[in-house]
């Protein structure tokens, strides 16, 4: 790593459907409470998202210049979405969903079911929101400034279930993964790359970018770790959209003679293809931090320089302290989906998909622990849940904030902290 890359600080903004909203929080906290007391706007020179952490990453990228108005954009963004504009075909519903299966396998052609299966579910909203919520030529002006030094953006190619990491900087690719089922591509991001992060598999359409179909993301990569840390950064935060401890404070109260769900069963899909990885790759990072301190201890300090050097022939990329800090939500998002659902789903005109997803979130307390109120979690696209979750963020980051005066005001190479 050259000096010119020591200090580069990464955001890194994590998949969950719906749950994005918390992130939202998160970055209002620090532009509008946090910057005043640092006396600056912290700068993030890489900016990386997955899944809906990508449309995330795209709005921060264009208002990139004005950073003060970052939690502004994110929050209206968010506030815009309706259910109602998500769900709006009354014909089919979750429960409904394997008998449709079987209907459509008698009808057409294999090859063309992952058409039929995501057309139950309608993300205009969302595309509305990519579309016209994020100002393009302004992204691409922004990084051409320096105003943000990287935008990553991550999809999983259907073709060749490869994770595609989309780039757009002004500075050349680095060598990057030795995983053949990685791939970096420098290219000017657009709404097409936003919405194939955030196509989560079955649900939403995929989504075609030149040559091929690409989804969520998440399938191959959820928390982009290493896009940031291949682009040189050396200090990330990383806002998560798992609460600390979930599985012990939630498990599972599944009887044997019961068969689960099919919101059950997506539910339970989308944390392993959404949230597992994140804690995974936090975790590792966490050994890396600890494996070098260790190393050093006993060895002595020229040991970490000869173990970049080795690590950066042998893997691509040298072995290197990464100071990190991790938000995380304080309660538990698929519960806050229930009882959101609780309130909400007396508002919605009766046999629409809309209101038979709210209504099976909030059967009874049950739900909460059978996976069906986290499938809710990932797809209550709507306003009035996003303010619920934007305001968590905004109060775990107001929680965190020593931390965060102490990763922003120290330097990068100064070791890992966590909130």
């Amino acid at each position: 790593m050259t000096g010119a890359d020591r200090g580069r600080t990464a955001l890194v903004l994590s998949g969950g459907g719906a749950r994005g909203a918390y992130e939202a929080g998160v970055v209002r906290y620090l532009r509008e409470e946090l910057a005043p007391e640092l006396g600056h706007q912290p700068r993030f020179d890489v900016l990386s998202g997955t899944s809906i952490g990508a449309v995330n990453a795209c709005v921060m990228a264009s208002t990139a210049d004005v950073p003060e108005k970052q939690g502004v954009a994110l929050a209206a963004a968010w506030r815009s979405l309706r259910l109602e504009k998500v769900f709006h075909w009354s014909a089919l519903n979750l429960a409904a969903l394997p008998g449709y299966v079987v209907r459509q396998l008698r009808a057409t052609r294999m090859r063309h079911l992952s058409w039929r299966l995501s057309d139950f579910v309608f993300p205009e909203a969302l595309a509305k929101l990519v579309h016209e919520r994020i100002d393009w030529p302004r992204l691409h002006r922004n990084v051409r400034d320096g105003h943000v030094g990287a935008l990553t953006v991550s999809a999983t190619d259907l073709g060749t279930g490869r994770a595609v990491v989309f780039v757009e900087s002004l500075r050349e690719l680095p060598a990057w993964s030795r995983d053949p089922l990685v791939e970096a591509r420098a290219c000017a991001i657009g709404p097409a790359h936003a919405l194939a992060s955030g196509a989560i598999p079955l649900l939403f359409r995929p989504v075609r970018i030149e040559d091929s179909w690409f989804v969520d993301g998440s399938v191959r990569q959820n928390t982009p770790l290493a896009p940031a840390l291949r682009l040189g950064a050396d200090r990330v935060l990383v806002i998560a959209l798992r609460a600390e401890g979930r599985k012990e404070e939630r498990a599972p109260r599944l009887h044997p003679e019961e068969v689960p769900t099919t919101a059950a069963q997506l539910g339970r899909l989308l944390n392993a293809l959404l949230l597992d990885h994140a804690d995974y790759d936090i975790d590792r990072l966490r050994h890396v931090n600890a494996m070098m301190d260790r190393a050093e201890q006993v060895f002595g300090p020229a040991f970490a320089e000869q173990l970049a050097a080795l690590s950066a022939r042998e893997l691509g990329a040298p072995f290197r302290r990464v100071r990190e800090l991790v938000i995380r939500p304080s309660r538990d998002i698929g519960v806050l989906a229930h009882e959101h659902a609780a309130r909400r789903v007396r508002h919605l005109r009766p046999g629409t998909l809309a209101a038979r997803l709210l209504r099976r979130a909030a059967a009874d307390v049950e739900a909460a622990a059978d996976g069906a109120a986290d499938l809710a979690s990932f797809l209550l696209f709507d306003g009035e849940f996003a303010d619920e979750l934007m305001a968590l963020g905004h109060a775990d980051a107001r929680r965190s904030r020593e931390a965060l005066l102490a990763f922003f005001a120290e330097p990068a190479a100064a070791g890992a902290r966590t909130a």
